[in-house]
């Protein structure tokens, strides 16, 4: 909750000339605000907790070591339901209690009771995820009051345009208002994915130039403080940081076998001298045979062994050639495999690059077909603009929330950029005008 909502609360109340009641009235506001600030606070950050109405997407494995295989538990495999008593009702397993729990904690309680349930040694491995949200509510000056679907990232702004905007109740001018929220907001959101194209070209930017981190241009450094930017280079130096050690990784790897392939060659070479020095032994003890045979002092016999070993020898001394050939050959594609790795890596930054540039492209067309529709709206209905721009004015309409916050439901003032959560009630009213001054007159 910002600041100036509960500047918009205390102005909203008007002057109170004096008066104890309004002197009240203002105070229950500060407080109402103090305790959505509170709230708001307690809930940013945290985990989505499931709730009824959401349905959650679980799968269910266990590895089998016996058949090496990983064994999935169809039953348990599917799209669930929460009840609205805050339950899965699962078979095998029965109802599984998931009302404040994370889906880390669902996934661990599903893998337990499955456990205990059919006696495995092992605890199974439950995947869980959102599939679908809870619905929200729009109500109050609003054109089309009613249920929503709900979407990650939505904000008050955007749910009040899928509800047709606040205000006027003539068709017409319902439906020129709509057009501007909706160009608004979709500047807006095309604005937000601009920069996160940014931020994903300033990572492949990282890759192309071989630094060790991502530097972001000034425009998304500037906004840090905001959760969804600073989010967004977040996750891009975490992708940055993960492929790079996926390349090192590879690269030590065939960095190993190269070590290994220089190993056998040495020890291959070695072998090679000592099998040289054995065929010389073996080649002079052959002349001294056939200079015996020639004699008639030794028999043929053992001239036939004498070739036989030489001939052994030779054949050795070959396939050792020819394995210390082929260890050079592996060598030399250990390291092509090595300059693969890199290019690889490059290719995919150069592949992205050329991706982000037609992402651009397109983002810069969008954006201005929006504020083009925009100019129009204020060229050709003027009075509709304008009594937009009156309805944005924060002392005319009052927009808060109905949440649950910490199990119990919670008044929050919000603005047009608050972020929206499974299950809100947002209700759109008129702020109360302001209290005359109270006058006496006195009589002659």
């Amino acid at each position: 909750m910002r600041l100036s909502s509960l500047r918009e609360m205390i102005r909203g109340q008007g002057p109170s000339g004096g008066g104890e009641k309004k002197s009240r009235t203002l105070g229950v506001s500060i407080a109402l605000v103090a305790v959505a600030m509170a709230a708001g606070g307690a809930h940013a950050g945290e985990e989505y907790v499931p709730g009824p109405q959401d349905t959650l997407k679980i799968r269910v494995y266990e590895w089998r070591p016996s058949t090496l295989t990983a064994f999935e538990w169809a039953p348990l495999s599917g799209d669930f339901v929460v009840s609205s008593a805050g339950n899965l009702s699962l078979p095998i397993i029965g109802n599984v209690p998931v009302a404040g729990k994370t889906l880390e904690q669902i996934s661990e309680t599903i893998g337990s009771r499955l456990q205990n349930e059919v006696g495995l040694q092992k605890r199974p491995s439950a995947s869980v995820e959102i599939s679908s949200y809870r619905p929200l509510f729009v109500t109050g000056l609003v054109a089309s009051p009613g249920k929503y679907n709900y979407t990650p990232g939505l904000t008050v702004i955007q749910a009040l345009s899928m509800a047709g905007g606040i205000g006027s109740s003539d068709a017409s001018m319902i439906s020129l208002q709509r057009d501007a929220l909706s160009s608004r907001g979709q500047v807006r959101e095309l604005e937000a994915e601009r920069l996160g194209l940014v931020a994903r070209q300033s990572r492949v930017e990282a890759v192309l130039a071989g630094t060790s981190s991502v530097v972001f241009p000034q425009e998304l450094t500037s906004r840090a403080s905001e959760p969804r930017f600073s989010k967004m280079m977040e996750e891009e130096q975490s992708l940055f940081e993960t492929r790079e050690r996926s390349m090192i990784t590879e690269i030590d790897a065939l960095n190993r076998a190269k070590v290994l392939a220089n190993n056998q060659i040495d020890a291959l070479k070695e072998k090679a001298a000592s099998l040289a020095k054995q065929i010389d032994l073996a080649s002079k003890d052959l002349n001294s045979v056939n200079k015996l045979v020639s004699q008639g002092l030794t028999v043929s016999a053992r001239q036939l062994g004498a070739n036989q070993n030489v001939a052994e020898l030779e054949s050795r001394n070959l396939d050792v050639a020819l394995a210390a050939l082929k260890t050079e050959q592996d060598l030399a594609k250990v390291d092509q495999d090595i300059a693969d790795v890199h290019n690889r890596y490059r290719v995919n930054a150069l592949t992205e690059a050329g991706e982000l540039r037609d992402r651009f492209a397109s983002n810069t067309e969008k954006t201005k077909t929006a504020r083009d529709q925009l100019k129009n709206l204020e060229v050709r209905a003027p009075s509709a603009m304008a009594s937009l721009a009156e309805q944005k004015d924060p002392y005319s309409f009052l927009m808060t929330v109905n949440r649950v916050v910490g199990g119990s439901m919670q008044t929050l003032v919000v603005s047009d950029n608050d972020p929206v959560m499974p299950g809100d009630m947002i209700r759109v009213q008129q702020r109360e005008e302001p209290a005359a001054n109270s006058t006496n007159v006195s009589s002659n």
